[in-house]
């Protein structure tokens, strides 16, 4: 099971802040709700680390695993304490990008044409969020080529990625209001259920 928590930015965070003081708020609201988890399920408070990657962890319970992001207006937080290698993308449809320009860049020759032919912004939002959940799942990042990764649905709103140096991926993607969010984890669990909270 993996737990999906949502919320807009703005129930966290104020216009006046600068980034630095941004992050930080994020991060806090990110540890007060796994501290609520936490309690919920008779574990202790999280301790955070980071792999060598850079990728931060739960340093003392082994089995909570977690990924954050956010966009101009929402964030995203997904758990779990079955799996692992977790990742999670958040984008509002309406960011206003060179969605042509980026997709000849980043996106397979496969999905660069089934966006041409739909036109769809949620479907390039779809897209990118996707490559972005399945490199923060596989502990990557931006190490690998956008590109060589390819989505392949397997219904409208998931399906699984695969790639020779990360192995394969599930994808789910979720639409809330404006925003796209991917969740990704590993092919090897099957479909697993997402829960919000």
């Amino acid at each position: 099971m993996i737990y999906l928590y949502h919320t807009p930015l703005s129930n966290i965070l104020s216009n006046d802040l600068t980034p630095l003081d941004k992050k930080q708020i994020i991060a806090n609201h990110r540890h007060a709700h796994l501290i609520h988890f936490c309690q919920n399920n008779h574990l202790p408070i999280p301790i955070y680390d980071k792999y060598d990657n850079g990728k931060p962890f739960i340093a003392n319970i082994s089995n909570l695993h977690f990924n954050q992001s956010h966009c101009e207006t929402d964030y995203a937080l997904i758990y779990s304490l079955t799996i692992q290698n977790i990742g999670v993308d958040i984008e509002n449809a309406n960011r206003k990008l060179n969605k042509n320009t980026l997709s000849k860049r980043y996106f397979h020759d496969d999905e660069y044409h089934a966006w041409q032919n739909s036109q769809d912004d949620k479907l390039w939002f779809a897209y990118w969020t996707i490559k972005e959940a399945v490199l923060k799942a596989s502990g990557l990042g931006i190490r690998l080529s956008l590109n060589e990764l390819k989505a392949v649905f397997m219904t409208q709103d998931s399906g699984y990625v695969c790639h020779d140096k990360i192995g394969k991926f599930y994808f789910k993607n979720i639409y809330i209001g404006e925003c796209v969010i991917t969740v990704a984890y590993p092919f090897d669990f099957g479909v697993v259920g997402i829960v919000g909270v």
